[in-house]
């Protein structure tokens, strides 16, 4: 198994390639890699056999858009079987009504709705549908995946338009030494915003290898996750792990982290927006997790890592390991 986590601007875009089988999760807000992948897929005489919109937000929807612009440019016909969409309008049953959507994400969110409209062939769901988890066994060969779903309640309050949308923490804490942020790594301020309540999850397993993807996941829900993970055990093991909201501190909960043995973790953004990844979510791992051996932060973009500011003498002290991009296009793994 490939997952290639792309260089798509300040937002996610894995592309996973296993046993000529390709998954797509979130398209990020540049798509210049994105598209070159996909017909890089095409030229191997494959297919994106499952497409996954995490949730609404622009810096995880545009890309997806800009593909199908660039295909519909051509004249061709996606080379894409299932997508699963929470669109506001399926969730409520109203693809053939029209309704306001000022904000951005909500315009993204009918674009693409009208986009799969037009695109039938599409196989469509979203992860309210029975079984959801059933319908991918056995698709993608030696590798599972598991999709942890955002409840009923919480799609149906986003897709009614309530709420506010991209709340992000804001305050720069680049220019500040590990040593002084240390002093104040608390859970006071946490991620509650609407729109990443709503996110997808992504669970992968293959070779006794074990992958969370978290989307922008908020800390609530990523805790239940994890326990539905670890069930009876005092930690879940994990390989690697995505960092929720591109590294966000208000995105990770110590409680939850003290719970998870995991040594990978990916930061997946060019750090063009709201300050991210904050430099406190490094710390915040690291003493909760307080593992003997360095942690490592594997990062799709280098100049975030030059951003954060950390010392070799920080690093080396708080056992942190930052590691760029493995290729042009971002960070690889091959399992």
């Amino acid at each position: 198994m490939e997952i290639k986590f792309l260089k798509a601007g300040s937002g996610d875009c894995i592309l996973i390639h296993n046993e000529g089988k390709n998954i797509l999760i979130d398209g990020g807000n540049d798509s210049t890699f994105l598209i070159d992948e996909y017909y890089n897929v095409i030229a191997r005489e494959e297919k994106i056999n499952l497409l996954i919109v995490t949730h609404h937000d622009d810096d995880h929807i545009k890309g997806i858009l800009d593909l199908f612009k660039h295909i519909e440019a051509k004249n061709e016909s996606p080379e894409i079987e299932t997508i699963i969409f929470n669109s506001p309008k399926k969730i409520n049953n109203l693809l053939k009504e029209e309704i306001s959507a000022n904000l951005l994400s909500y315009k993204q969110a009918h674009d693409l709705e009208n986009v799969l409209l037009k695109n039938r062939e599409i196989n469509w769901i979203t992860t309210l549908d029975s079984s959801i988890n059933e319908l991918f066994k056995d698709t993608f060969g030696e590798m599972s995946l598991k999709i942890f779903s955002p409840s009923k309640e919480v799609l149906l309050t986003y897709a009614s338009n309530k709420g506010a949308y991209l709340n992000s923490d804001y305050r720069c804490d680049w220019n500040t030494s590990i040593k002084e942020l240390a002093k104040y790594i608390d859970d006071k301020s946490q991620d509650t915003s609407p729109s990443n309540k709503t996110s997808i999850v992504v669970y992968l397993t293959i070779k006794n290898k074990k992958i969370l993807l978290t989307a922008d996941v908020t800390p609530e829900r990523l805790d239940k996750i994890v326990d539905s993970i670890r069930e009876d055990k005092d930690k879940a093991d994990f390989d690697l792990i995505k960092l929720p909201h591109h590294g966000s501190y208000r995105s990770l909960n110590s409680k939850t982290l003290e719970k998870i043995n995991c040594r990978n973790y990916v930061v997946s953004t060019n750090s063009s927006k709201h300050y991210l990844p904050n430099k406190r979510a490094f710390i915040k791992i690291v003493q909760s997790l307080k593992l003997a051996e360095p942690i490592e932060f594997l990062f799709n973009y280098e100049e975030a890592i030059h951003k954060l500011k950390m010392t070799d003498k920080e690093m080396t002290e708080y056992k942190i390991k930052l590691k760029p991009n493995t290729d042009r296009w971002g960070y690889g793994i091959t399992i």
